[in-house]
């Protein structure tokens, strides 16, 4: 066994709240070693970011430790004052977060913000030797033409090389351990592995340990040597990749895995119901009871203790009590890829030709979807951006058409053009050449838009891929839904406004009691729940859908792609999905457009494209795909 580089034992952290005190952290232990690289997997608001802040000192102060240690070379960092917290920070311990927008500061360049990382802890550098040092960083975590990019600003980078900037930033004085906080999630699947590779060539290069925190079990599976399965603030899991992938035991183990679109049955997605509970501190029984189809009456009074499954894997499941009654195990097949050529199968991967019929296509069997009306038209669309003295080619000449009803998806690497597209279909942006029709209108031209603009706002919606900065924080999410319904006077007395809110929150699988609330008192999935809401009151034609599940967590997506697939088919709306989520986009589309430098370089239907994909573009981002290996 490695000598460990942090130890966490018995560790609880509560937050004080108007209801009492809540419990974030529950007793949890862990341990990291010299090069270690270990993942906390587990659904949003089941404590994975607070333990990272509780590691870091950066906890609020309405947060308390009540018990436990986090050492680190024998060091109690409980214990430390914010002055020696500083030391530690950055230099012994150093953390990359979800955003690389949110932790660079866009009015400086990305090489001052290096050299400001250098600084703090050492002053003695002269400028050239910090630029320098800060190139050569910028270098060892793969920019190319480091040199020339010291001086350019983060929005002048791709979502990819923003992060590899983050990446040198923490790396700037060489930590011992790297704390990294879903720093793929936003990040389509090509730059995802590089980011990935690019993590285990640094743990070889400088030995370097890594908490990996994440809800991707295939990027788990692809980096981690140790997972840790987290659950309403306490690990339910542990194990090698091998052991908690190949044989969950755990029930939320087994619901994460068969979330996954891979694993989809007949065509649908298999999310576990409800969301983790907010637990009051000294809370005695199991948190996945309510959630658990399997729980046992203990549950519900007394949390499990952990079994032993073998020396490397145990988890904390009544489940494996030797008096337990048995359950039969679900089957998980071991490659997604093989899985969609074996239609015997029970599983399947997205939809085999048998059951390949999509919820636009269910709505009337006997109106084919190619046969329905075309709904909008894109036509030779190309638009540039200008940058500095020259300019980049975001659109060249692009060309689709997506039918009344149809699922239509973009797919491409960030940069590709995917959502300049959607602000040029959205009239956000005015493009330099070609023509949008929607519904014989034409959007490109002035006139036409401008005299059909109120139909044009009710009829096209659009659902933006960070809801959090989507949704006005000072409006409850009564006056969010209420507002477009207001502007265009649907409705006019309250109490119908109201009923009809009340029956959206329904439609969208929220409480009414939400709707007093502001979007911060809202996890992730509710906030893109509402914006779902909004958007659907208007009854829209075409609803725009740009990343919406790049923030959410597996569970949560399979939840929200349900939920899409239901409202389009009881509202009858074409869909314009744009995502790099292969997976998801595979499993639910009728159509797919593959984007690449601002073309659509290869489009069709999708259970042909990605059985056959026929540009090597295409072939390449499906090759980067990461499914986990799973047993049962």
């Amino acid at each position: 066994m490695t000598e460990s580089i942090l130890q966490i034992k018995d560790l609880s952290v509560v937050f004080r709240t108007d209801d009492g005190n809540m419990s974030a952290i529950r007793n949890l232990s862990m341990s990291i070693g010299h090069g270690e690289i270990v993942a906390v997997v587990g659904e949003s608001g089941c404590g994975k970011s607070v333990l990272c802040k509780t590691i870091l000192g950066l906890l609020p102060k309405r947060a308390r430790i009540t018990s436990g240690s986090i050492l680190a070379a024998g060091t109690d960092l409980t214990g430390l004052s914010d002055r020696r917290y500083g030391r530690i920070r950055g230099r012994d311990i150093s953390m990359v977060f979800q955003d690389p927008m949110t932790s660079l500061d866009p009015s400086q360049t990305v090489g001052a913000q290096i050299a400001e990382a250098i600084r703090v802890h050492d002053r003695s550098l002269s400028k050239a030797a910090v630029r320098t040092k800060a190139t050569e960083l910028l270098e060892s975590v793969g920019i190319d033409r480091a040199a020339e990019r010291f001086d350019a600003y983060p929005w002048m980078l791709s979502g990819g090389m923003r992060q590899r900037c983050v990446l040198a930033m923490a790396l700037s004085q060489d930590p011992k351990l790297l704390i990294a906080d879903e720093p793929t999630t936003a990040l389509d699947v090509t730059i995802q592995a590089e980011i990935l590779d690019l993590l285990l060539l640094l743990r070889e290069e400088r030995h370097l340990s890594v908490l990996f925190i994440s809800h991707d079990l295939g990027a788990c599976a692809r980096i981690a040597d140790t997972i840790h399965i987290m659950y309403a603030g306490r690990i339910v899991e542990s194990g090698t990749a091998e052991d908690v992938l190949m044989a969950p035991a755990h029930p939320y183990t087994r619901g994460l895995l068969q979330a996954l679109p891979a694993f989809a049955i007949n065509g649908r997605l298999r999310p576990i119901p409800g969301a983790p509970p907010q637990l009051p501190e000294g809370f005695e029984a199991d948190a996945f009871a309510e959630r658990n189809e399997y729980a046992l009456g203990i549950d519900y009074e007394q949390a499990p203790p952990f079994f032993e499954i073998s020396p490397t894997h145990r988890a904390a499941s009544w489940l494996l009590d030797p008096r337990a009654p048995q359950i039969p195990a679900a089957t998980l097949h071991a490659k997604a890829g093989e899985a969609a050529d074996r239609e015997a199968e029970i599983l399947t991967v997205g939809r085999t030709r048998a059951d390949a019929v999509s919820p636009s296509k269910t709505r009337d069997p006997l109106i084919p979807c190619d046969s329905r009306p075309v709904l909008l038209e894109v036509t030779d669309l190309s638009h540039r951006f200008t940058l500095g003295k020259g300019s980049v080619q975001a659109l060249d000449h692009v060309s689709f058409a997506i039918r009344q009803g149809e699922v239509f998806s973009l797919v491409g690497e960030s940069g590709s053009g995917k959502s300049t597209l959607a602000r040029c279909i959205l009239r956000m942006l005015r493009p330099e050449e070609g023509r949008i029709c929607y519904d014989r209108i034409c959007l490109t031209d002035r006139k036409q838009s401008r005299a059909f603009r109120n139909r044009l706002a009710r009829e096209i919606q659009f659902i933006s891929q960070d809801p959090g900065a989507a949704l006005d924080q000072r409006m409850t999410v009564r006056d969010i839904i209420a507002e477009p319904l207001q502007i265009h006077r649907m409705f006019r007395r309250r109490q119908e406004l109201d009923d009809y809110i009340r029956a959206m929150l329904r439609e969208v699988q929220l409480d009414e009691a939400l709707m007093d609330r502001y979007p911060a008192q809202l996890s992730g999935g509710q906030k893109q729940r509402v914006s779902i809401a909004r958007a659907y009151s208007m009854n829209p034609k075409l609803l725009v859908a740009d990343e919406p599940l790049s923030s959410l967590d597996v569970s949560i997506q399979a939840q929200i792609i349900e939920l899409f697939l239901s409202l389009q088919k009881h509202h009858d709306t074409a869909l314009l999905f744009i995502s790099h989520d292969l997976s998801m986009v595979r499993l639910f589309s009728d159509r797919v457009g593959v984007m690449y430098r601002g073309q659509i370089v290869e489009q069709g239907d999708a259970n042909s494209l990605f059985r056959a994909p026929q540009h090597p573009y295409t072939q390449a981002l499906l090759s980067a795909v990461m499914v986990p290996e799973v047993g049962r």
